[in-house]
């Protein structure tokens, strides 16, 4: 009888134990009540919806553009600037409001510095005000009440922006208005 494998039998049922004992603890939890069906049929289901968004979008429905790229910026299926950036685009050089919004958040350069364009940001943003967006109004009567990001300082036209957001119950630009001087 050969006795050097005897000798490493120990480290072998070692080693086994460890690896089935680390598969055992990788594995999630099993819920006492099961939902195979929810739980194998979601993946599906976000699928399927996240196609039907897609082919609308292709087709140039603009909310379905918008919506997609929001889909990219928040990271479903995948987080991608550059998708998302791609249909907001399309979204909002076609006079979507939230889509140029959106756009001027992402090219203020927060997520990603490669995507800080001061002068982006601008445009969208006042595109976005100027086709009566009262979050894009808000933000850029900010602008002007401070003078910055390229913004001229000017109270009177931070208070007409915030005047038309309150008017559309954005509760922040009523808060804003009450507080200027």
């Amino acid at each position: 009888m050969n006795i050097a494998p005897l000798r490493h039998r120990p480290l072998l049922l070692l080693l086994c134990a460890g690896l089935l004992l680390g598969g055992c603890a990788s594995q999630p939890e099993q819920s006492q009540t099961k939902q195979p069906t929810q739980q194998a049929d979601a993946p599906r289901e976000n699928s399927a919806a996240e196609a039907n968004l897609r082919s609308q979008a292709n087709r140039g429905d603009l909310d379905s553009q918008f919506q997609l790229g929001s889909l990219y910026f928040v990271g479903k299926p995948n987080k991608d600037l550059k998708q998302a950036e791609y249909w907001w685009k399309l979204a909002a050089d076609k006079g979507h409001a939230m889509a140029a919004v959106s756009l001027a958040y992402l090219y203020t350069g927060r997520d990603n510095p490669d995507f800080n364009s001061p002068q982006q940001m601008l445009k969208y943003l006042n595109q976005s005000a100027a086709g009566g967006n009262p979050m894009a109004q808000h933000i850029l009567g900010n602008l002007y009440l401070r003078g910055e990001q390229g913004v001229p300082l000017d109270a009177n036209q931070a208070r007409r922006l915030f005047t038309s957001a309150c008017q559309q119950n954005y509760s922040a630009s009523c808060t804003a208005l009450q507080e200027m001087p």
